[in-house]
Order: structure tokens, then C-alpha cells, then sequence
């Protein structure tokens, strides 16, 4: 389980927006740059359930599972690779399907067409994970 603490800064219906510090495990981390900052290097603003019905100005832990994490970063990183090497394999198929293409040529063209066609894809099933709530993290703990 991945924990951050930080505050409650706002709260949606059933969602609350936590302002958390960036701590020592986001420092390793390649992502760390575009982890929804909005008020500078050190401040990160995240969107969690809360079923603990956390108030604003309440200090929270804000968690998620290992496990949808690094599912979530197979998605992130992963997925449009795939791509890139199915459309590689596609265009190499391609060329060897016309025996005067140049493979190279197809090879390249194919891992475009792939890797923009698997960014579309995951454009679309952001949209659904974004819903089913599966990768948000949620509100674990408020210190009282």
C-alpha cells in the first residue's frame, strides 16, 4: 500500500481534494515532474474518495493499493509501447507481403501508426478508468 499524508483542501460530494508535500519516494521516481502539480516543486493536489468523510482543514492518509499502482504505470508507460512493436511487426509483415517494399521504410511507418492508434486507445479507457474510480486512491485515515 502506497500512504501519503496531507490536508484536506477541498471537498466534491464524495471526493476530497488533499494537498500533499512530495516525500522521499517521489524523489526516485521518473514521474515525479507530472505528478499533478499546481502549487509548486514540493506540492502535489490529489483527488481521493472519501469514505471517512474527511472535512477540509482535517489532516488525512491518502492511499493506494501496490498493486493498481504499478497496473496503473504498466498503462501509463507500457501500453503505447506495445503498440510501437505491434505496428513495427505489422509494417515488417507488410513489406515482406510486397516483395519490392522497403522493409525499413514499412517498419517505421508501421510503429507510428501503431504507437498513435494505442495512444488513441488509451486516450478512450482513461476516460472509463477515470469513472470506474479503480486508480484513485482513497482517504484511509484523518488525525484527529
Amino acid at each position: 500500500m502506497i500512504e501519503e499524508w496531507g490536508t484536506v483542501v477541498q471537498v466534491r460530494g464524495r471526493r476530497a481534494v488533499v494537498r500533499t508535500e512530495r516525500s522521499h519516494a517521489c524523489e526516485g521516481c521518473a514521474s515525479a515532474g507530472f505528478c499533478n502539480l499546481s502549487e509548486g516543486d514540493d506540492v502535489c493536489m490529489v483527488e481521493a474518495d472519501n469514505p471517512s468523510h474527511a472535512g477540509v482543514g482535517e489532516r488525512v492518509c491518502v492511499a493506494i493499493p501496490t498493486s493498481r499502482f504499478l497496473t496503473g504505470t504498466f498503462f501509463l508507460y507500457l501500453f503505447p509501447l506495445i503498440g510501437l512493436f505491434l505496428g513495427m511487426a505489422a509494417g515488417i509483415a507488410m513489406a515482406r507481403a510486397r516483395s519490392s517494399a522497403e522493409p525499413d521504410l514499412f517498419a517505421a511507418a508501421g510503429s507510428v501508426v501503431g504507437l498513435l492508434a494505442f495512444f488513441l486507445l488509451q486516450r478512450l479507457l482513461n476516460g472509463w478508468f477515470e469513472r470506474s474510480g479503480r486508480f484513485r486512491p482513497v482517504i484511509m485515515n484523518i488525525v484527529r
